[in-house]
């Protein structure tokens, strides 16, 4: 009489058994698929759009600006006492100036543009009788006619003209040629003024034009 009994049990045994483990599958499930979407939800993060923060104003960045620093000047002394033609005179410490020749010439068109017309053409010599170099890169040559009137004259540059080298050694002479546009009036003398250097007067030879 047991055994019909015992059957019944069994069945619901195995009933119950079934009904645990397909509530641990579901268990199971929903474990996983919470899981699964956290992982996704943190992977969107990143990628969600923020709104960019406020752009820092740029700031004006001050400098300083410096002082000029100061420049010495150089005051070129007066003219020294004119000298006739036909002699030399100092120029600077050592060196003596002499105008060796001085002639009427026609001069122009070496350079296009530039007119032909009367002109005076003066040879100057320097001679360094130092115990030093001279430097002579700056050194010049301008003339007035005119008289005393000083009617500045135009200079000339092409054929027949030259310059003193950059400096003239000790003991050394060097003669440079200048030409320069002088009208055939108004007469009168010419001054021919050589300037070596800018802290030194300058030579003024007075004479007739040729």
């Amino acid at each position: 009489m047991t055994e019909p009994l015992e059957e019944p049990k069994r069945r619901m045994g195995w009933r119950s058994w079934t009904t645990v483990a397909v509530i641990l599958v579901l268990l199971v499930g929903g474990i996983v698929w919470g899981v699964l979407a956290n992982s996704a939800s943190d992977q969107a993060a990143p990628g969600a759009s923020t709104s960019p923060g406020p752009t820092p104003t740029p700031q004006p960045t001050e400098f300083e600006t410096p002082a000029p620093g100061e420049t010495d000047t150089v005051a070129k002394p007066d003219d020294a006492d004119e000298v006739p033609l036909d002699e030399a005179a100092p120029a600077v410490a050592g060196v003596v100036a002499e105008v060796t020749a001085i002639e009427a010439i026609t001069a122009g068109n070496d350079i296009p543009g530039e007119p032909s017309g009367p002109a005076i053409q003066v040879t100057v010599r320097l001679t360094n009788g130092s115990d030093e170099s001279v430097d002579t890169a700056g050194a010049n040559v301008t003339m007035t006619y005119g008289g005393d009137d000083r009617l500045p004259a135009a200079g000339l540059a092409g054929d027949g003209t030259s310059v003193w080298p950059e400096s003239i050694a000790a003991g050394g002479s060097a003669d440079a040629v200048f030409q320069f546009a002088v009208p055939s009036s108004p007469d009168g003398d010419v001054r021919v003024i050589v300037d070596i250097l800018a802290a030194a007067p300058n030579v003024v030879f007075v004479g007739p034009r040729p």
